[in-house]
């Protein structure tokens, strides 16, 4: 990971990303001149700014230092909110709520799987844009959602 961009990315300083992350700015430096690599909890919380700032959250230091907890909030808040959806809306009655176990990208389209029960997996071919937008991705959870005007039944 690239601290340095991170930090650029988020809007703040050394100083500010440090209290973000618990440790000190000189800390950060080291991180940023790769003399040094963050522990797991910090790793962790790195990764977690940088699905916000994919997500479009940003900070400044004025607001990391007039409240670190609140702004820390944002950020976790901006990367693990779940998109709301109305499902209600849909005239799609089958609905298989599960988590995401495979994504293989294209250049285009990409291939999914949703497992939907334990061993029980669901295919779909989506663009990748859609991946993109939608913020798909292995361990996600999503909802397959089934609108077929024709079943094809087999002898078992």
């Amino acid at each position: 990971m690239d601290v340095r961009r991170l930090r650029q990315r988020i809007g703040v300083s050394q100083a500010g990303l440090a209290v973000l992350v618990g440790t000190h700015a000189m800390t950060i430096s080291k991180w940023e001149r790769k003399v040094a690599r963050p522990a797991g909890p910090q790793e962790r919380t790195l990764r977690a700014l940088l699905r916000a700032v994919e997500r479009g959250w940003s900070a400044e230091d004025d607001a990391v230092k007039r409240d670190p907890a609140r702004a820390l909030a944002d950020a976790f808040e901006a990367a693990y909110r779940e998109a709301e959806l109305d499902l209600g809306a849909l005239s799609a009655t089958n609905r298989f709520p599960g988590r995401i176990v495979e994504l293989k990208r294209g250049d285009v389209m990409s291939k999914l799987t949703i497992e939907i029960a334990p061993g029980v997996r669901m295919g779909s071919v989506i663009t990748t844009d859609s991946v993109e937008r939608l913020g798909l991705a292995v361990g996600a959870r999503a909802i397959a959602i089934v609108k077929a005007t024709e079943v094809i039944v087999a002898r078992a």
